[in-house]
């Protein structure tokens, strides 16, 4: 058996979760906005998908996307999946030169999300949680869906995305995120307590439309937009692209006294740097998503 095939058969066990198809019927046109908690199939034709298993890197107060080249600026600790060099000046030059902890050797993607921290509090004035022990992913499993899209082109190379909404105060401002257990699929906006045996899963949807212009904006959202679930991009967001979502699976942390790096668990929210090998991105988007194809996990060229 190949080094590489033991390491697909391994992740597959540590990765395992319920099939999760997400594809939602009504997304609005925003990167700030909120998809419906329930798991309503996509009513569009096109239901491709393939899947990207990666594995925890390392965790620091660094943000490539809203604090580039400043090395320990974010206010919160991050969570690093997949490329193992990712740090604040991270390029794609210095993601693909560093190799990745992903099953497919040719996703040199950046992918972070805050940490979870468990006995963290926050102070009596308000602000961000203080001490607490960080509980690190097992593993995430990266979804690239067609999300009811024809034509799905693959992302750029330095494609930025984030999702979510870290400074939320409420559940209410939650966006875009879905907590769980691995016994069943994620819909909820906040973390909740799971069983014994179960790990906690987070689920973290992505924009799937470009203005085909701009790796990047200003807001690091107005580049992008959702689709509506049945195959449209909105006006100004042209190219659709994969539907980008994140499936981060952590161990059990037992009660409910766990929070975020960022505030409670509503504020979980996840960054993108794409830095795939562009052959091998281009070739699984057309083989699994423009064609409708549910390709194996292990699927690579």
């Amino acid at each position: 058996m190949t080094p590489r095939r033991i390491r697909v058969l391994l992740a597959a066990v540590a990765a395992f979760a319920i099939p999760v198809t997400v594809a939602l019927a009504a997304q609005t046109a925003s990167a700030g906005g909120t998809h419906p908690a329930a798991a309503v199939p996509a009513a569009g034709s096109n239901q491709g998908k393939f899947e990207s298993v990666c594995f925890y890197s390392h965790a620091a107060k660094n943000d490539a996307i809203i604090y580039p080249n400043q090395p320990g600026a974010s206010p919160h600790i991050h969570d690093f999946l997949g490329n193992p060099s990712t740090d604040a000046n991270s390029t794609v030059a210095s993601l693909q030169a560093a190799g990745t902890n992903c099953v497919n050797n040719l996703d040199f993607a950046a992918y972070w999300v805050p940490s979870l921290l468990k006995g963290a509090t926050i102070p009596p004035g308000g602000g961000l949680p203080v001490g607490g022990t960080p509980i690190q992913p097992s593993s995430v499993t990266v979804y690239y869906l067609s999300n009811g899209k024809n034509n799905t082109q693959p992302f750029p190379l330095g494609l930025k995305l984030i999702t979510g909404n870290a400074h939320a105060t409420s559940a209410a401002q939650e966006s875009n995120v879905y907590w769980g257990c691995s016994t069943s699929f994620p819909t909820s906006p906040t973390a909740p307590t799971c069983a014994s045996g179960e790990e906690l899963h987070v689920r973290v949807d992505f924009p799937d439309c470009w203005n085909g212009t701009s790796l990047d904006s200003p807001t690091h959202t107005g580049h992008v937009a959702y689709s509506d679930g049945k195959g449209t991009c909105p006006a100004g967001f042209p190219v659709p692209v994969p539907q980008l979502s994140i499936l981060v699976k952590y161990p059990n942390p037992g009660t409910s006294n766990f929070l975020l790096s960022s505030g409670p668990t509503y504020t979980m929210h996840g960054d993108f740097i794409n830095a795939w090998d562009a052959a091998e991105m281009a070739k699984l988007t057309k083989v699994c998503l423009d064609a409708g194809v549910k390709c194996n996990r292990d699927t690579s060229f």
